[in-house]
């Protein structure tokens, strides 16, 4: 009796490892082809123009756990560095705020409790309460990186290192129209003493009163209306204040809309984008430059790689 119970356990665990196996190797196969036909859904290098800048999203994007992976907090001189000297940028756009005592610092957010160790407004605080903050995404993002709040001028520095300046784009965080005039002078004054050329240069906001006041300061400056849910509404107010163009979310126009503001002599400069078949999207609406979350992607789709 013990000797056929024996051989049914094992007739069973052989039955049940079988079966596992199967499962495996079915999973291992849906795995595969799912790689597979992702693969052959996306869209293939070349055909784009090269004059597109490829400008690097607060240089390498914001937090991603996949498609690609990014622990890097947007703004950080790691995410700036990864853009600029491993995936190929022509630039980058970066968020900059104004403190107190009037130095410009780099990150995104309105507040920093959201993204740091810190708390309140930049432009509340002087520049020694902020800069140097630990970056904070989450205790996952937080085991892959170190990163802490820097300012433009650390920013500037290190593209003194290239041989050829990269574009930048500047995303205007003023939240204090009171401090319009004060945000300009600081943050032209620093952009000078490097001697930044203004070619190379765009200031974004979505209200133009901030952007003419910039023009104020530097007549020659390139201003750029942060266009919001409706990109038309947004091209008319820009080419009635004389503005260079507008940036928009890539999700939220349409070729059509792309070409009807350049053929009005605007500028577009579209954000957004990680997917190849996303990039490739906005690639195809014939933009100046697109600040994207992937630029190894897009570098590869411009370059026909």
């Amino acid at each position: 009796m013990k000797s056929d119970t024996k051989q049914k356990s094992a007739a069973v665990l052989s039955l049940f490892s079988f079966k596992n196996a199967i499962r495996l190797l079915s999973g291992i196969v849906i795995i595969l082809l799912a790689v597979y036909g992702y693969g052959l859904l996306q869209p293939k290098a070349g055909g784009y123009s090269p004059n597109i800048l490829v400008m690097g999203h607060a240089g390498s994007g914001f937090f991603s756990p996949l498609n690609p992976f990014n622990p890097l907090p947007s703004n950080s001189m790691a995410s700036i560095v990864k853009a600029m000297e491993e995936n190929g940028a022509d630039g980058v756009e970066v968020d900059v705020h104004v403190s107190k005592d009037g130095i410009p610092i780099l990150y995104h957010d309105t507040r920093l409790e959201t993204m740091s160790e810190g708390a309140g407004m930049i432009e509340a605080l002087s520049a020694s309460k902020v800069i140097g903050l630990r970056y904070k995404g989450g205790f996952f993002y937080d085991l892959f990186h170190t990163e802490n709040i820097i300012t433009l001028e650390d920013m500037l520095q290190l593209f003194q290192q290239y041989e050829d300046l990269p574009y930048l784009h500047i995303d205007v965080r003023n939240h204090d129209e009171n401090r319009n005039v004060f945000y300009a002078q600081s943050l032209l004054a620093l952009l000078r003493r490097y001697e930044y050329p203004l070619e190379k240069l765009a200031f974004i906001f979505p209200d133009a009163t901030l952007l003419n006041t910039i023009r104020e300061q530097e007549p020659q400056a390139v201003l750029l209306l942060d266009a919001g849910s409706d990109f038309d509404v947004s091209v008319k107010e820009a080419l009635s204040h004389k503005l260079h163009g507008v940036a928009a979310n890539g999700k939220q126009v349409t070729k059509e809309q792309v070409q009807r503001a350049k053929e009005q002599g605007l500028q577009v400069v579209l954000f957004g984008g990680k997917s190849g078949s996303s990039i490739a999207h906005m690639l195809d609406m014939g933009p100046d430059a697109i600040q994207v979350n992937n630029v190894k992607r897009m570098r590869a789709l411009v370059d026909g790689r």
